[in-house]
């Protein structure tokens, strides 16, 4: 199920950036995908789908399906 919440944006937030932190997109080095800190709590109590996925609502995007690579 997707998460519903606080959301993800492609680019920086225009207010509260302190509640947001940006990750590279995979092969776009012109692209950061800025998380809200609840998104990133609620992977941490939740587990991904069987592929390693989450998924979650990007604004102006819709659904995103994502996995973050260290």
């Amino acid at each position: 199920m997707a998460y519903k919440g606080p959301m993800g944006l492609w680019g920086p937030p225009e207010e509260d950036h302190h509640s947001f932190s940006p990750f590279p997109v995979e092969g776009r080095e012109d692209l950061a995908c800025w998380i809200h800190h609840e998104v990133l709590a609620w992977m941490e109590r939740s587990r991904p789908s069987p592929e390693g996925d989450y998924l979650f609502f990007v604004e102006g995007v819709g659904r995103l399906r994502f996995r973050l690579v260290e």
